[in-house]
């Protein structure tokens, strides 16, 4: 199996690749990544040339595009001699206001994947990461962040649309048995997980309820792809708690850094953030087999019902497990209604979709 695997700085992505190979090695597979940024500077070394990683962007595209052919023989002339590849790239660069490509059409046609997956992780922990590292340290704001993502998401589906390969986005905060799991057996069961996320959110118990059911599904083989491992509300909390106290910069700490920046920056991204979360979760929904809903509240959530109305119409089974009043929209965009998790659980395996251990 031969994966591209993409994902701007800050995503966690060489983090979470290299938790998938522990899983390939303890299966017994020859695994190896591929990173090709590693092996840039590794190449410019080898000809004697020493580039501070943050002037690297700043080389001549000529430069860069020699270091990348390099690069990409060496992976194909290597790739040969193991079972599984993941070649770790960038799709893009936003660097000083402008894209820079970061991949090469003839190279990813030699290499041929069977399939692309782009990491992506929730926006405050990005600009964390970011902050520790001298490139990237104070270049980029939370808007061009965002931009920045999404941008490697969108290439990265448009090559592997080209190429006619799967492509899936992967969260950081997904189990790597999901990415593993697809490159075993590309048709592991893969559902999308519906759940009134505002309500659950307040509410600790339900939290834990519904993190239990997500782990029996996966539990029993399949894949679930659920929407709250991105939480980019998380940076509208903070620009709600900064306007409560009258302040004028946000600050807050993660992945062991004090981040702080104006309120203006989290005010000019509040559109941005919800409009990509919808976005991310019909691309989630795409990239399922099935919807799951997982409901309880005896009010409908706008939320959870758009999702079910674009699954069904979009071609999904609509599997709910509702723990209230009969609702006909519920009935109307549904393909089977259960009334608690054993009995969804039981149907699901009897149709083969789940393991039975």
């Amino acid at each position: 199996m031969k994966v591209v695997a993409t994902g701007i700085s800050g995503t966690g992505r060489g983090t979470f690749l290299s938790r998938v190979e522990e899983l390939a090695r303890a299966a017994g597979r020859s695994f190896r990544i591929f990173e090709t940024g590693d092996m840039m500077f590794e190449t410019a070394s080898k000809l004697g040339i020493e580039i501070p990683q943050e002037k690297i962007l700043d080389l001549s595209p000529s430069t860069l595009n020699f270091l990348r052919t390099t690069v990409f023989e060496r992976i194909i002339r290597e790739s040969k001699e193991v079972d599984d590849v993941v070649v770790s790239t960038h799709a893009c660069f936003r660097w000083k206001k402008h894209l820079i490509q970061a991949f090469d059409f003839h190279y990813l046609n030699q290499i041929q994947p069977d399939m692309y997956v782009s990491i992506i992780d929730t926006i405050t922990s990005i600009r964390a990461r970011l902050e520790r590292m001298p490139q990237w340290k104070g270049q980029l704001s939370m808007k061009e962040i965002l931009v920045w993502r999404d941008e490697e998401v969108f290439i990265t589906k448009s090559i592997a649309d080209f190429q006619r390969k799967p492509f899936y986005i992967m969260p950081y905060r997904e189990p790597p048995e999901s990415m593993w799991r697809l490159m075993v057996n590309p048709s592991t069961p893969k559902a999308y997980l519906s759940y009134p996320m505002t309500h659950i959110g307040k509410e600790p118990e339900d939290m834990k309820k519904k993190d239990s059911f997500r782990d029996g599904l996966r539990g029993k083989g399949m894949i679930v792809f659920d929407p709250i491992d991105i939480e980019d509300a998380e940076l509208l909390d903070f620009l709600s708690e900064a306007r409560e106290k009258g302040e004028e910069e946000i600050t807050y700490s993660k992945e062991g850094v004090k981040v702080t920046f104006e309120i203006k920056e989290a005010t000019d991204v509040s559109d941005d953030i919800h409009n990509q979360i919808v976005s991310r979760d019909f691309q989630l929904i795409d990239q399922a087999d099935m919807i799951v809903v997982y409901y309880f509240l005896p009010v409908m959530s706008p939320g959870v019902l758009s999702e079910m109305m674009y699954g069904f119409t979009n071609k999904k089974n609509v599997y709910v497990v509702f723990k209230g009043p009969e609702s006909p929209f519920f009935k109307y965009y549904s393909t089977k209604i259960f009334h608690d998790e054993e009995s969804l659980m039981t149907y699901l395996s009897e149709k083969g979709v789940l393991s039975s251990g």
